[in-house]
């Protein structure tokens, strides 16, 4: 996320200072993902795949394991007191081993204990779209069948300069891109696409109390739903909010492309920050909880 709102309004270019995430070449990765599949067999006493299969049907025989693509709304940035800025992927909603968090990997290991270690996040702090699917190709060298891949993607593809409304259909063209990775490689892999944390409307009074957050989206922008003296202007939060709601449109009309994809029905969009949960535009623990307790009766319906 880098965010909820702190850094979408900032047009400092697409990836806010942040390196671009890998992009692994495909040769090969089917090889290297029929090997580890063995391992997973063999650790939930299905027995090593038949040599006569291939790589690509041992992938979808028997999906196993959690994986994670998209921004730093599923690192856990910050959400450590004792380092500020940096990732703390054990806190994340989505992967997170934290027991105070019960991230959805916690809850789908007490339904299904094969998937104890079966995770893999990718995601990165400031990634965008079009890092979705590299994303995606590194988590599947990890977990290459896995039961279930989670996407939280959008806030650093907001530009906030006008321009908005000319780069959706890029926007749903990188998403599309990530599921056809996933789906190829794992053809049975449930996919969850999250929609944006929260609305602007219902972040302004928590971000007024959080100075790190508030920084971000004050000044004359677009975006900055306070002014440079403080005040809130509403006709910004509205601007911000049907911007968010194009691209979430886009990704939803992406997602139902694929029989293995689903929305959260705008679970996220319901998420209501307050200052317990936010910390210089991120998550804190309790704001991870809180996230994970939102999106579990999405999960729940599209675990096999």
């Amino acid at each position: 996320m880098d965010t909820p709102w702190t850094l979408i309004a900032q047009p400092a270019g697409p990836l806010r200072g942040k390196r671009p995430g890998r992009r692994r070449p495909k040769v090969g990765l089917a090889v290297t993902r029929g090997f580890v599949l063995a391992a997973v067999f063999a650790a939930v006493g299905c027995g090593t795949p038949s040599p006569t299969s291939s790589p690509a049907e041992q992938a979808s025989s028997s999906p196993v394991g959690l994986i994670a693509i998209g921004h730093s709304g599923l690192t856990g940035e910050s959400s450590d007191p004792g380092r500020p800025g940096q990732d703390a992927k054990e806190n994340s909603w989505a992967t997170g081993t934290t027991p105070e968090v019960q991230s959805v990997y916690l809850r789908i290991v007490a339904l299904r204990p094969e998937t104890q270690d079966n995770v893999a996040n990718s995601g990165e702090g400031g990634a965008v779209a079009r890092q979705l699917a590299g994303q995606a190709e590194d988590a599947l060298d990890e977990v290459p069948a896995p039961a279930l891949a989670i996407i939280q993607t959008i806030d650093n593809d907001i530009r906030c300069d006008g321009t908005d409304s000319d780069h959706v259909a890029e926007f749903g063209s990188a998403v599309d891109e990530a599921l056809q990775v996933i789906t190829q490689a794992s053809p049975k892999t449930r996919v969850l696409v999250v929609g944006q944390m929260g609305r602007p409307a219902n972040a302004a009074a928590a971000i007024a109390e959080d100075p790190g957050s508030m920084a971000g989206v004050t000044g004359t922008g677009v975006c900055d739903f306070f002014d440079p003296s403080g005040t809130l202007v509403p006709s910004k939060l509205a601007a911000l909010t049907a911007i968010i709601e194009g691209y979430e449109k886009e990704q939803a009309r992406v997602c139902a492309s694929y029989t293995q994809c689903s929305t959260d029905k705008g679970a996220f969009a319901a998420f209501i920050d307050t200052p317990a949960t936010l910390v210089s535009g991120h998550l804190t623990i309790a704001g991870h909880t809180k996230a994970a307790d939102l999106i579990w009766p999405e999960v729940q319906p599209l675990l096999p």
